[in-house]
């Protein structure tokens, strides 16, 4: 006697789909995690390792360290890209503030991800939309008169700079690590950035 196997007919190709897509996104978060801690020096077996799968269940859905690079390059510029956006509809004297503080709290955690260290892995498009937000953010500060005429796009883009070199210079030097030197560094470029009320 045989039986109807679980996995015939659309429901059963569901399933697989279903399946094929959380263990993707499962491999992706690890790669995540593994790039952001060791930047281009980790290997896929790194990655492979930390999901707890075989390398060749990694390279039968990326075809190299690039691909899976680029994806995971993808999802964090689009979080700062989400985390913009959502500063865009507070307060417009406030969103700036809030954005480099989210933009902080990312390099802290997953430095190895930002975009200097890939080169051409970067996800160009995703940088400069990220740009173009972080100068609406700016000029909507101006305009409420919260930061200074002054300030220019360069100087959000050198802020950024700025904490990713304090926050890379934690992670080197153990005397340093874990003190979040990042955000005293942050309130001083604010205090700059703001208009004397």
């Amino acid at each position: 006697m045989s039986f109807p196997c679980a996995l015939n007919g659309p429901e059963g190709d569901d399933t697989v789909r279903r399946d094929a897509a959380i263990n993707r996104g499962r491999l992706v978060s690890a790669a995540e995690a593994v790039f952001a801690q060791h930047g281009p020096a980790a290997t896929l077996e790194d990655v492979a390792k930390a999901a707890g799968v075989a390398p060749a269940t990694l390279y039968r859905r990326f075809a190299n360290k690039d691909a899976l690079v680029q994806e995971v390059l993808h999802g964090f510029f689009q979080r700062l890209i989400d985390a913009a956006e959502t500063a865009m509809t507070g307060p417009p004297e406030a969103g700036l503030e809030i954005f480099l503080r989210t933009v902080g709290l990312e390099l802290a955690e997953k430095g190895g991800l930002s975009a200097p260290i890939w080169g051409e892995l970067a996800p160009r498009p995703l940088v400069k939309h990220l740009r173009g937000l972080s100068t609406k953010l700016l000029r909507n500060a101006q305009r409420e008169g919260s930061i200074s005429k002054d300030v220019t796009p360069d100087d959000i883009a050198a802020a950024v700079w700025a904490l990713r070199g304090v926050i890379h210079s934690e992670r080197v030097d153990p005397s340093r690590r874990g003190r979040e030197l990042w955000r005293r560094h942050l309130e001083t470029i604010l205090r700059d950035f703001r208009n004397d009320l």
